[in-house]
């Protein structure tokens, strides 16, 4: 009888175990993922707002309500009313496998069993959201709490981005623009009525008239010198003179004694002296002053102030 030959244990053929179906790993699979996404925190809390809560250094945002912020009306009312109900209690965190921005999203409750989103849409403090609680604390909710907490409603609706653009400039007094809302403006739009655009047969008959322009007044501008037609004539006054407005030919002097000058001015050189009552001829004026004869035969100035007509009879 032969013997099988032994074959050394590194030159055997691997044993292959047969495929799973894919059926049974995806039910693996999902089975795995529940396990590791059900996770449970206890303990005393920090409360930061009205739906945020921190237990050993974890942020938990409770599953399925939205409360206002802190700096939204109602705001830090609903955040003390949450610390009354977190107040020496132990609180109960069921972790969701979601996250809400930085932090873990949870299902929290006291010790008693109560759940802490409930409690703080039964309040009017917080709302609920359907999009992640599927309406499970709608039925909570006190009437008109829409209303009050409008700014959590209109986060709801994805209209909190624009509201938080027209925030910085309801804060701006009036006539006032911050630098990060001045591209809404509140100001009526202004109209800006549209340039006129002259046509093409304005263009021509504006230069047209620039052409005949000078032909326009070589016609009717006489060149031949000839006078112009009496109807067209305007009357020119005569010029004024100075002996229109020359002083009566004899004056007396009024004062005590004046000086008669070589020219019509306060700095002309004095030459002599008249006294009262003298009777003087005038030759000429300019301005205030009349040049007058005197008896050895010069001419001197002196000013009219100084004399009134005299009474020639």
């Amino acid at each position: 009888m032969l013997a099988a030959p032994l074959i050394p244990p590194d030159d055997r053929e691997p044993m292959y175990s047969p495929p799973i179906p894919r059926e049974m790993r995806v039910v693996a699979v999902a089975s795995i993922h529940a396990e590791l996404s059900v996770q449970v925190l206890r303990g005393q809390c920090w409360v930061v707002d009205g739906d945020t809560i921190i237990i050993e250094k974890t942020h938990i945002r409770l599953a399925g309500i939205d409360a206002p912020e802190l700096d939204h009306p109602y705001g830090k009312q609903s955040k003390w009313a949450l610390v009354e109900l977190c107040r020496n209690q132990t609180i109960t965190a069921h972790i969701k496998p979601e996250m809400s921005y930085d932090r873990v999203v949870a299902q929290c409750f006291l010790p008693d069993g109560r759940d802490l989103g409930a409690e703080m849409v039964r309040m009017g403090l917080a709302i609920d959201w359907p999009k992640f609680s599927g309406g499970r604390y709608q039925h909570l909710e006190p009437e008109g709490v829409r209303k009050k907490l409008w700014r959590a409603a209109l986060r709801q609706r994805g209209m909190a981005t624009l509201l938080d653009d027209l925030q910085p400039l309801l804060r701006q007094p009036v006539g006032t623009v911050s630098e990060r809302a001045r591209p809404i403006t509140t100001s009526p739009v202004r109209y800006y009525p549209p340039k006129p655009r002259l046509r093409p047969w304005q263009v021509w008959a504006a230069a047209l008239s620039l052409l005949l322009l000078p032909v326009g007044c070589a016609l009717t501008g006489h060149a031949d010198h000839s006078p112009l037609p009496a109807a067209r004539q305007q009357h020119v006054p005569p010029p004024v003179t100075s002996q229109q407005f020359a002083p009566p030919p004899a004056s007396v002097v009024t004062a005590l004694a004046l000086n008669v000058r070589t020219g019509p001015s306060n700095k002309a050189k004095v030459i002599a002296q008249l006294e009262r009552g003298t009777v003087v001829v005038q030759t000429g004026v300019s301005g205030g002053w009349y040049a007058i004869l005197l008896q050895d035969g010069r001419t001197g100035w002196v000013h009219s102030s100084y004399l009134r007509p005299a009474d020639i009879r």
